[in-house]
């Protein structure tokens, strides 16, 4: 029996908590950080899955998330740097919504849980403040920057839960699932990246920065056999 996904094209608002240090590496500045925050994604199509009998197409809702991981950055000059940042991310949706089984009626409160390694590479495009010293130590200084890009993906996990609840003759019924159908996903995905922040310090620097992803693959949309 086919079961299939149709996840569609992801997109993907992120809040970005970075904090930065300045290591000087063969001569030239290099800067190793990490950074850790706090998403929201969601679909931009219907969610739908077909097994057995149960025959879903739920609208998707936005749904919180964590992502984290390192930031390595080189300066090409003063305005303008190249940042890659292998990171790890929780992304996915939330479904509230109903459906029809064997005539009866039932209410799904589900999610999709997917679970990512990601490469960003960017651009960052800064302001920048004249220097400044006080007492012979540099003037922390509060700058602002663009950041584009791209980014690639690989899938680690991806999960299908929730709870279904309805009263199919008339005894209220209440039940959990979980499906595990990282097989029904694509192993790679990617896309863009638009973004913007601010950072503050000298040496080293404490950020926040908000990005929006793009998804340019239809990383749901892979059919797959599976035993019943």
């Amino acid at each position: 029996m086919k079961s299939i996904i149709y996840a569609a094209i992801f997109t993907i608002i992120t809040t970005l908590f970075s904090v930065f240090t300045v290591n000087i590496a063969f001569g030239q500045g290099v800067q190793i950080g990490i950074s850790a925050g706090a998403n929201v994604s969601s679909h931009l199509k219907n969610f739908q899955f077909q097994e057995g009998d149960i025959n879903l197409d739920f609208n998707p809702g936005t749904k919180m998330g964590l992502n984290g991981g390192l930031i390595l950055r080189v300066p090409i000059n003063k305005s303008l740097r190249f940042q890659a940042e292998p990171s790890i991310a929780r992304i996915g949706a939330k479904y509230d919504d109903s459906f029809e089984l064997r005539g009866f009626n039932f209410q799904s409160d589900s999610k999709t849980d997917l679970l990512y390694i990601q490469l960003p590479l960017l651009l960052q495009l800064s302001t920048t403040p004249p220097e400044r010293t006080v007492y012979g130590r540099q003037r922390a200084e509060t700058t602002y920057h663009l950041t584009g890009g791209f980014y690639g993906g690989y899938l680690l996990d991806a999960t299908f839960s929730g709870t279904n609840s309805g009263a199919p003759i008339g005894i209220q019924f209440q039940g959990d699932f979980s499906e595990d159908v990282i097989d029904q996903y694509k192993t790679y995905d990617g896309g863009l990246i638009l973004g913007g922040g601010l950072e503050h310090g000298a040496k080293s620097k404490i950020g926040l920065e908000v990005r929006a992803f793009f998804s340019i693959t239809d990383s749901g949309n892979r059919e797959v056999l599976r035993g019943l």
